[in-house]
């Protein structure tokens, strides 16, 4: 027989003392039975949204249409009001009790200050204790000199039929478009020529559940079109016929010491892709999983650049006292050969210097302090809605105040780290 649990959370609000029942049972925790949205007051932004016939998104892999949203700023007016659809999204993720899910405009709008668009996020952060990690990863890669587009995003409470789920991250969703990857948009009737040469946007990820993939023909990489969703076959074989390429410029030795490879890639690109990987201490790279390369057309003058990122997915496992001395990404995808090159090195050394000036880790600090009083408010209610099961992070048995400290002291002693290492060891030592 299920056993069934039901708990009282009590939440102390500026209109007095609100009930809501949060049950819980084998399956894991369910929302409230009642939070209305005019007794939620966070500070933050809130996103209502409600389902055309049903309780809850069902499918990754569908939209739901007629899906109407209305999104209030933090005082109150109205941000955005119109009809979206929207299906869920994740992949391990899509098994925990609090969901997250992708957004599609009806056209290109502005949200809550963001450029306009017409694909959204609601990144549900339920691993997280301290709901910042993904926030401050995309800090730490918006200082970064070489990144050219980091996702942008903004903290809201999330209702849907009614019902507060939470504390969601609404944020951009990794797409080509001037206001994100600015690429051209691929041309997908030409047949030859630049026209099937890019722009294409690679997921490098184990799940390997795109339309569109290849298994890089050297290290078996698990690369994967993710934008745009379909491409011809001409423009298909170019993709082929370029990774090989480029695994060859790399490990062939004749043509690594010739550094032909710095031919096909933004090297300062990947300096900092790996800088935002190593300062978060995300292990995702070793799989791979969520790793994201671009590719802007060819011209007359050559071979577009391969970029290194945007980053994406610092939720689980990020900023965790057991890494902060000792690598994390420097064993995955080509950085192992990469390192190898004596150029590539002093590379690294330059752009740290550069962070340094910039005051990057001050600047974070200050970021991570902002966002826990931000935060605050809804974490009283989020942390009783969504109690955290699985212990990924280390913190999920401590207070939000607690975590946040163990966060920002793990991101001071990697970086302290890190700053000795590129300092003095030229060449870092490859397992």
């Amino acid at each position: 027989m299920r056993r069934r649990l039901l708990i009282l959370v009590v939440t102390l609000m500026a209109a007095g003392i609100l009930l809501a029942v949060v049950s819980c049972d084998d399956n894991g925790w369910a929302p409230p039975v009642f939070l209305p949205i005019d007794k939620v007051n966070t500070g933050l932004p809130k996103v209502d949204i409600r389902l055309p016939g049903v309780q809850e998104i069902q499918s990754r892999s569908e939209w739901l249409d007629g899906v109407q949203m209305t999104i209030y700023n933090a005082d109150g007016s109205i941000n955005y009001q119109g009809t979206i659809e929207m299906k869920g999204r994740g992949n391990m993720s899509w098994s925990f009790p609090k969901k997250s899910y992708a957004l599609k405009l009806s056209k290109k709008n502005e949200v809550l200050g963001m450029p306009r668009h017409k694909r959204w996020c609601l990144i549900s952060n339920w691993l997280d204790r301290t709901m910042m990690r993904n926030a401050v990863a995309f800090k730490i890669s918006s200082m970064m000199p070489s990144l050219e587009y980091t996702p942008r995003g903004r903290y809201v409470e999330l209702f849907v039929n009614g019902i507060h789920r939470g504390n969601y991250f609404l944020c951009e969703q990794i797409k080509v478009d001037r206001n994100r990857v600015d690429i051209k948009d691929l041309d997908n009737t030409a047949v030859e020529g630049p026209g099937v040469t890019g722009g294409f946007i690679f997921e490098l990820d184990e799940y390997f559940d795109e339309a569109f993939q290849l298994r890089s023909p050297r290290e078996q990489l698990p690369w994967m079109l993710k934008d745009p969703d379909e491409v011809n076959d001409a423009a298909y074989d170019y993709v082929c016929d370029y990774v090989a390429n480029l695994e060859d410029a790399l490990y062939d030795d004749v043509r690594f010491y010739k550094r032909d490879f710095a031919k096909l890639m933004d090297l300062g690109s990947f300096v900092d892709w790996w800088l935002v990987y190593e300062l978060a201490m995300n292990r995702e790279p070793r799989h791979p999983k969520s790793c994201y390369m671009y590719k802007d057309a060819d011209t007359e003058e050559g071979v577009a650049l391969l970029k290194a990122g945007p980053v994406w997915d610092f939720d689980c496992e990020t900023f965790m006292p057991a890494v902060e001395n000792q690598y994390t990404a420097i064993t995955s995808l080509y950085y192992p050969r990469l390192f190898e090159d004596r150029e590539f090195r002093l590379l690294v050394q330059q752009h740290w210097l550069q962070l340094k000036e910039r005051g990057l880790r001050e600047q974070v600090d200050r970021y991570i302090d902002n966002l826990s009083e931000m935060l605050q408010e809804s974490d009283k209610i989020n942390s009783a809605l969504w109690p955290i099961v699985v212990p990924t992070n280390g913190d999920t048995y401590i207070s939000f105040n607690d975590a946040v400290a163990r966060l920002k002291s793990s991101f001071d002693k990697k970086y302290v780290w890190l700053d000795y290492i590129i300092n003095n060891q030229i060449t870092p030592p490859l397992p």
